[in-house]
């Protein structure tokens, strides 16, 4: 059994928006805890790493261990008849179905049924990353956006105090600094001179998901290693990770 009521539909909407960028079925793990949401995408270059801890619920009570795996596109038209301060219930229906409650002032009820499936828990990769950026979505994003002018593939670049991104290609290059002055930078922490490569196009798949209400992301990578980018759903240490692979040449 589980039963959890909230009226953060922003961060309900978001999750399922990065989701459905990667994914056409999504496992929830309901845990005693926390829910959380490991996958994949199809080609194995990039995973989802979902952290909401129970204290971000109004109300959030489950006696075990469940998965609950859904078509995404199912669960996001549900979530679209869902308006900010509107509260959401959740909780396992009738047979093996999820149950949605969508109210303010009157009552909705939604039944989705739950997939079978033969989810495996992908374990969260383990990597001492070298460099650490913490810097406003809005900046982030501009950057790639800058980059994306003359390549599909951005190179990042760390060291002390300062982070430089760039591409290029046959028809020309650019390149992007940004150091602990610039206004929308909170920090830049380099253990080590660090530099890889990444997909623009997968980067933006998560990026783009992210709710324009979000102040600052949390971006950590190293020498070819992959790149993480941590997303707060709120002040109670929920998140919402993704793990992309680099680019090797």
């Amino acid at each position: 059994m589980f039963h959890l009521q909230t009226k953060d539909v922003n961060s309900w909407n978001m999750v399922i928006k990065a989701a459905s960028a990667l994914l056409e079925e999504v496992a929830l793990e309901f845990h005693p805890d926390m829910i959380t949401m490991r996958n994949m995408d199809p080609s194995h270059i990039a995973m989802l790493n979902l952290e909401w801890l129970k204290q971000s619920f109004d109300v959030y009570e489950c006696d075990g261990e469940h998965v609950v795996t859904l078509r995404i596109d199912d669960l996001a038209n549900v979530m679209k008849r869902a308006s900010k301060g509107e509260q959401i219930e959740m909780s396992l229906g009738e047979g093996n179905t999820l149950l949605i409650k969508v109210s303010d002032g009157f009552q909705r009820e939604f039944v989705l049924h739950i997939l079978e499936s033969s989810h495996t828990a992908v374990p969260v990769p383990k990597v001492n990353f070298s460099a650490k950026i913490v810097m406003t979505l809005k900046g982030f994003r501009e950057a790639l956006a800058d980059i994306e002018t003359v390549s599909d593939e951005v190179n990042m670049k760390a060291d002390t105090g300062a982070l430089v991104l760039s591409g290029s290609s046959e028809y020309g290059n650019v390149k992007v600094t940004v150091t602990t002055a610039t206004p929308d930078v909170k920090e830049i922490t380099v253990n080590e001179p660090s530099s890889a490569s990444y997909s623009i196009e997968y980067l933006e798949k998560f990026i783009k998901s992210l709710s324009s209400s979000l102040d600052y992301i949390t971006i950590e990578f190293g020498n070819r290693l992959p790149i993480r980018v941590q997303a707060p759903l709120d002040d109670k240490g929920s998140k919402l990770e993704y793990y992309l692979a680099p680019r090797v040449e």
